[in-house]
């Protein structure tokens, strides 16, 4: 399944480029003192919330960068969400727009400049194509830094580990022996403060396949703490993907115009 999820991520993030120009830090995610000690539920309380911590109106722009053992590519894309209702982003490579896309809780459209066509399906169509259930919410809690796929009905627990808060949705005897039954384990990375995710790791034992994504630093903006960069590292049997990322402006709860249209003579996209 998790091949599934990556082969949509890496979609929606080149149709997004929620890809960018920065450095691969992981060092930076390592601690090298022991951290103090902290009671699972206070953990698992500010997971949930800052599950809810999501501005009504929010914008950025990205530099963008992709990688694996057969592609390189860069490009910049501009944001902008309104929460719950639409995500809009438009991809330039060197100021030239290629693709405009808008997502919605119901529907996904795209519109290829290059190829003077359009593609508009219901959000079923990613399930269908994909195998994953991935909703609208999840592309803007990626974008925000939030917790992704949170779900307060789950019965989550701590990971010991004296160096790292970690909040996962299986225990780490499960992790180890890979025998759960759960098609994913997700597994969530506090900050030293617990005031912020710093790292998120999905992984999927039974196709060999993982993601792993870093958040390095952090602006406080209008009462959000929003990323200022970071990385997306997925390893599957078959390749190692990599992607950085960079904010390069951002505004929260102005609200701006979220607007695609479809040209006369584009036809559907093949």
């Amino acid at each position: 399944m998790l091949q599934n999820i990556t082969k949509y991520i890496f979609s929606i993030l080149l149709l997004t480029s929620l890809v960018a120009c920065g450095s691969k830090r992981n060092a930076d995610l390592e601690n090298v003192e022991k951290l103090p000690r902290v009671k699972d539920e206070v953990l698992i309380d500010r997971l949930d919330s800052l599950s809810k911590q999501r501005p009504e109106h929010f914008y950025t722009k990205l530099s963008s960068k992709y990688t694996d053992s057969k592609i390189n590519v860069s490009f910049k894309t501009s944001i902008r969400m309104r929460a719950d209702s639409a995500f809009h982003a438009l991809i330039t490579f060197a100021r030239i727009p290629i693709y405009n896309v808008m997502v919605t809780p119901d529907t996904l459209t795209m519109v290829d400049k290059r190829n003077n066509c359009y593609m508009k399906e219901n959000m079923n169509y990613l399930k269908k194509t994909f195998g994953v259930d991935f909703k609208h919410k999840n592309i803007e809690e990626l974008i925000l830094g939030m917790p992704i796929a949170w779900d307060k009905n789950i019965e989550y627990q701590q990971i010991k580990d004296p160096y790292n808060y970690v909040v996962s949705s299986i225990s780490k005897r499960k992790i180890r022996r890979q025998d759960s039954d759960d098609e994913v384990i997700i597994r969530y990375f506090l900050s030293e403060d617990t005031r912020s995710l710093k790292k998120l790791i999905i992984d999927s034992p039974k196709d060999s396949t993982s993601i792993t994504v870093n958040y390095f630093g952090r602006e406080m903006v209008e009462g959000y703490s929003i990323p200022l960069e970071g990385d997306i590292t997925v390893e599957t049997p078959k390749d190692k993907l990599y992607i950085n990322f960079e904010y390069n402006k951002i505004s929260v709860n102005d609200p701006r115009v979220l607007y695609l249209s479809i040209p006369n003579k584009y036809e559907k996209c093949e």
